[in-house]
């Protein structure tokens, strides 16, 4: 028995092909850094409270240049805290007042922080000019690491995510 019927190929249309590809590259975007684990988003999230509270902190320098001002944070390993805000000496404050606390939560996770100046050494407390310039020797750029991420201070002054 001869049949005529010609036999269908079987297999994917171009339009679901690239549909497929969309959704793979739409769940690799949203769900991929889950799997690069939680220690990578929390040192990024770290990394930006350090930014926002270096950058706070020198923005005051440069509007309130009075020389009794206290434009200072202490850099640990788990805290950067500036001081209390009615003196600028006695170290670290976590109940600091102006939103300039960054504190790792040892329970979840081992991030610390890392303050090295431009020649390697390292320092515990960075303090800011009138100009906005760290008082650390960071001709070569001040880094603080925070995990897998870095802030870099330049000699100018300068704050910005360390690629």
């Amino acid at each position: 028995m001869g049949s005529s019927t010609k036999q269908r190929l079987r297999g994917f249309t171009l339009v679901e092909l690239i549909i497929t590809l969309v959704i793979l590259g739409i769940l690799s975007v949203t769900a991929g850094p889950k799997f690069l684990g939680s220690s990578t988003e929390d040192a990024y999230s770290y990394r930006d409270r350090v930014l926002a509270a270096l950058r706070t902190t020198q923005l005051r320098a440069m509007q309130n240049s009075a020389i009794a001002s206290c434009h200072k944070l202490y850099i640990s390993a788990v805290l950067i805290a500036g001081p209390t805000t009615d003196t600028c000496n006695g170290g670290a404050d976590p109940n600091n007042q102006d939103d300039l606390v960054v504190k790792i939560d040892t329970q979840r996770s081992e991030i610390v922080f890392t303050a090295l100046d431009g020649q390697g050494s390292l320092f515990t407390e960075i303090n800011f000019d009138p100009l906005g310039r760290s008082d650390r020797n960071c001709n070569n750029t001040c880094r603080i690491d925070v995990g897998l991420a870095g802030v870099c201070i330049s000699g100018e002054g300068l704050i910005y995510a360390c690629p």
